[in-house]
């Protein structure tokens, strides 16, 4: 699986990103809503799992790249993964690197990577979480045309504890006429 939009390439996680992958997830910063940041082995692990061959199976993840198009730049990552195959439900995630933010990039890359879930794969909606303190990721969704479906008190494990989420999705019928 690979496709393009104007300005980027998203494709298969591979172990020609190792040092670019290890270089973002291993940023204090960028880690501070996802999780700690992550370690060689980490994202070797990683690596490996984007590897495995796709089932279409409930919690394996579709890990993607961001890469722009002309320079061939590592720009950031996506992941798919179904959390309920029978009620076609799918879970988007994304992480952008360090200096690439403020560019347009997850915009643009999100919202291709929707259209494309929902022409290629039996799914009625598509999710994303984040943590309630990361307004960018949440702004993100909004403006993808996600609705805020939930609250979810001490759900995501950070650093500095637990830290409350946003739970947002669109549905297959809301994104086409959107």
């Amino acid at each position: 699986m690979q496709f393009e939009t104007e300005r980027l390439i998203i494709r298969p996680l591979n172990k020609r990103d190792l040092n670019a992958v290890y270089h973002s997830r291993k940023d204090v910063e960028t880690s501070k809503y996802i999780g700690k940041p992550a370690t060689l082995v980490d994202v070797k692990k990683r690596i490996e799992e984007a590897e495995l061959p796709w089932k279409n199976v409930e919690g394996q993840k579709m890990l993607m790249v961001i890469e722009h198009k002309v320079s061939g730049e590592f720009i950031g990552e996506m992941l798919f993964k179904f959390t309920h195959v029978d009620h076609q439900i799918g879970e988007i995630g994304y992480r952008l690197s360090p200096n690439q933010h403020k560019k347009g990039y997850a915009f643009e890359a999100t919202r291709a990577f929707v259209s494309y879930l929902f022409e290629h794969f039996e799914l009625n909606k598509i999710t994303a979480i984040c943590a309630t303190k990361n307004k960018p990721s949440w702004q993100l969704m909004e403006k993808l045309g996600m609705q805020k479906e939930g609250h979810l008190r001490e759900h995501m494990p950070l650093g500095s504890g637990y830290s409350d989420s946003y739970l947002y999705s669109i549905s297959k019928r809301e994104h086409v006429t959107a």
